[in-house]
């Protein structure tokens, strides 16, 4: 447990994009934290409203502001400044549109422990009809980062909102940036995994963050690149050779594969890059076992399942020896 006369400086990174409706409900959810050494650093990521003039606004009666003006490069990248810039040796991520509970850093900075690099808030999605509470893999905490990040190999059995050691958060980065050319999109999901791994423990506290399920999601909307998501999990599996941890990721790419193929479906009419969606598909289904995707399924009790599931890989892997696709 942190216990210093003066409390450690914990740095609130927001990346902003047209988000200036939301900029005075997260100030004051900044503003309320209990927690009373903290800075808010703000990055205005190419926004075309005016978010930055609020924001410089709100600097002159709160000090402990930092804005970064810069050319959009998306919300990892501004999460990646906004770090960089962090006077903090604790960072928290908090989105424009999303809030915590007034207690949430005091609550886990009083968990962190020599070994601890990171401690999760409670997740509750807000937005729709009732709040969802985040269910974790476990009740059982501190965790090992492997741990943690074997529960997020399919599926999510952890968020990843909650504080971190900065240079626990920033060692990240580098090791993303070995594999740039394969993760220039979707790099959040990619960095958690990544920070988990990281992790020596991983602890967990009740200050809530309240995330504002947006039923407008990116993913969720027709996007002819969406395919390039793939590239994360090949990414991932380098990463995960290069540092010499033997966790096999076969079921992120069965996962991945059938989600893909399921878009594909869906979005065929409008695809006019059929052949590159074509060729992740069979990037990923080479790397899926069809013997462990039938052991999966029943399991899971999916018999139903098991025959059209294991077609649909043999025909994908039979494409790869026709097409030469490895």
């Amino acid at each position: 447990m942190i216990n210093d006369t003066q409390p450690i400086k914990v740095s609130i990174i927001t990346p902003v994009y047209n988000g200036e409706a939301y900029i005075e409900q997260c100030f004051a959810c900044v503003k309320s934290q209990i927690y009373n050494n903290i800075e808010w650093v703000v990055i205005n990521d190419g926004s075309r409203d005016a978010s930055l003039a609020k924001l410089q606004q709100l600097v002159v009666g709160f000090p402990n502001l930092t804005i970064i003006d810069q050319t959009n490069a998306g919300a990892a990248e501004a999460r990646r400044a906004g770090a960089l810039k962090a006077q903090g040796d604790y960072i928290v991520y908090l989105d424009i549109d999303d809030a915590i509970s007034e207690n949430a850093i005091e609550l886990a900075m009083a968990k962190f422990s020599d070994n601890i690099d990171l401690v999760l808030f409670k997740q509750v999605k807000v937005g729709s009809s009732q709040p969802v509470n985040f269910t974790m893999f476990t009740d059982k905490w501190p965790q090992t980062g492997d741990d943690v990040f074997k529960s997020c190999i399919d599926g999510w059995g952890a968020h990843s909102f909650g504080v971190y050691r900065k240079d626990i958060f920033n060692a990240a980065y580098a090791r993303l940036d070995k594999f740039y050319s394969l993760s220039k999109t979707y790099k959040d999901e990619l960095l958690s995994r990544i920070i988990f791994s990281q992790c020596r423990m991983i602890d967990y506290c009740e200050g809530i963050y309240f995330y504002d399920l947006n039923d407008d999601s990116v993913s969720k909307k027709f996007n002819s690149e969406y395919f390039k998501i793939a590239n994360n999990v090949h990414a991932l599996n380098q990463y995960l050779q290069t540092e010499n941890k033997h966790i096999s990721i076969e079921r992120m790419y069965s996962r991945l594969f059938f989600d893909l193929l399921g878009r594909y479906i869906k979005w065929r009419k409008e695809l006019t890059n059929k052949s590159e969606w074509q060729s992740a598909l069979i990037k990923l289904a080479n790397n899926v076992s069809v013997k462990e995707d039938v052991k999966r399924c029943v399991q899971l009790k999916k018999y139903i399942s098991i025959i059209p599931r294991s077609m649909l890989l043999l025909i994908f892997k039979l494409f790869s020896s026709v097409l030469k696709v490895k």
